[in-house]
């Protein structure tokens, strides 16, 4: 089945699937994970990463047929644990260490049709895992931040054994069922929660100790990778961190890099286990496109600068990689520029390629998800934003979505001209370390 039309939701909520309508799929109540079956006698896909010649990605909504044509080799997804968790419907039943777990089958299956078109068209595929408050399901959610609603998403219970469990046949199941031989793709990134060190925001936890989030963080961090390792060893399973580097706020802010330090402090009780980082570079402000304008005292060429953006992103990769290693990979897993104002698209355009091949040519760097396909009502409304290659509705192609298109081709230098005009280069290479236009012939 073709999905054609998806939809597009505001910034770092970007595409759930749980308002989808697909085509049903009959399937029995208590449905279950046969290993004898015949969609299960597939050999086995090689599941170890494989960076492309592009780290080219995008975060898209509307068509997939035009994420295709767009050449992209990356994508990500957000999902809702609480789909998962709702058994209302179609049920699919897990056994996990002895016992038998519930899950929604229906949430499988409508994610599973498009995951599989993904790995058709061979598309690496990043999923965050989310967990928002839902009536009847707070048991989900820590206890200490089950007292306030109005935050966008929840730190998860593990709190007794019986709950670290249910999380880690969860993911168990996603792990089994999504490893790339059941016909329904391949998840080859796990991210926990979103930028979880705006603790207040994306991951509520009910405390504003750093060491408190950072171990609660890193303790789910261990289940979960513990779980997706057993059934698919090769996957990633990634901290996600916005882009606030040694910047703190009170009550809503951790420094991102504090968060990551006693993060990676407690991992070193569970023996160390290897994890990804999922950055958002976002310019410093948010809506400033042209990021290589953005605040020198903000954003700094130095590991000590308040904020992280695309402008500075080496102090990122330098401090990962004398710290925690070249293995530690990085993902920029959520990246947009507005192109609202005077010169809103050449601008936009521009920045794209520009943090393109700033991605492209940094050896720490495995790919850079844009986001995102067309403008949504939520963001314009909301902050003012059009990050999108396409106007509201797929309604018109920006100039951004042929640059986009063909900024990691053999026509890059032919479509991206005119960026370089507007940023008063010549090539690529002036501004880029290690460009090579060769790499892309």
């Amino acid at each position: 089945m073709s999905i054609k039309k998806l939809f597009a939701l505001p910034l770092s909520i970007c595409l759930t699937l749980s308002m989808l309508s697909f085509a049903s799929v009959p399937v029995s109540a208590k449905d279950t994970l046969d290993r004898t079956g015949e969609a299960l006698i597939q050999p086995p896909k090689a599941q170890l990463f494989t960076p492309t010649y592009s780290k080219k990605g995008l975060q898209f909504g509307e068509s997939i047929d035009d994420a295709i044509n767009l050449g992209i080799k990356y994508c990500l997804f957000n999902i809702e644990i609480t789909e998962l968790m709702d058994t209302s419907g179609n049920r699919l039943e897990y056994d996990y260490n002895g016992k038998t777990y519930t899950f929604n089958w229906d949430a499988f299956k409508r994610w599973g049709s498009l995951f599989s078109q993904l790995e058709d068209a061979g598309i690496h595929l990043s999923a965050e895992f989310l967990l928002p408050w839902a009536d009847g399901q707070t048991d989900l959610i820590h206890p200490a931040a089950r007292g306030e609603r109005g935050h966008n998403y929840y730190a998860w219970n593990i709190s007794t054994p019986e709950d670290k469990d249910r999380y880690a046949a969860l993911f168990s199941c996603l792990a089994e069922v999504f490893d790339g031989r059941h016909g329904m793709g391949h998840i080859g990134n796990y991210l926990i929660g979103n930028e979880v060190n705006a603790h207040s925001q994306w991951h509520y936890t009910g405390s504003d100790s750093l060491k408190e989030n950072a171990y609660l963080y890193a303790d789910t961090f261990q289940i979960v990778n513990s779980a997706v390792q057993d059934k698919c060893a090769n996957a990633r399973v990634s901290i996600c961190l916005e882009h606030s580097w040694t910047t703190k706020i009170a009550g809503r802010v951790h420094a991102g890099r504090d968060f990551l330090d006693t993060f990676a402090e407690r991992l070193e009780e569970y023996g160390s286990p290897d994890f990804t980082i999922s950055y958002h570079a976002y310019s410093e402000p948010l809506t400033q496109a042209d990021f290589w304008n953005n605040s020198s005292e903000r954003v700094k060429d130095s590991v000590d600068s308040p904020c992280i953006t695309m402008k500075n992103i080496e102090q990122l990769t330098k401090y990962v990689k004398s710290t925690y290693g070249a293995k530690t990979r990085i993902m920029l897993t959520e990246q947009g520029f507005s192109s609202h104002g005077a010169d809103g698209e050449m601008k936009q355009a521009a920045a794209i390629a520009y943090a393109y091949y700033k991605a492209e040519f940094n050896d720490m760097i495995d790919c850079i998800i844009f986001r995102c396909q067309a403008d949504s009502p939520g963001e314009i409304a909301g902050d003012g934003l059009y990050m999108g290659l396409w106007t509201e509705g797929l309604g018109r192609m920006k100039l951004s979505h042929d640059v986009f298109k063909y900024m990691d081709t053999p026509k890059s230098a032919a479509y991206t001209e005119t960026c370089r005009q507007y940023l008063g280069i010549r090539d690529w290479s002036e501004l880029v370390p290690g460009y090579d236009a060769k790499h892309f012939d």
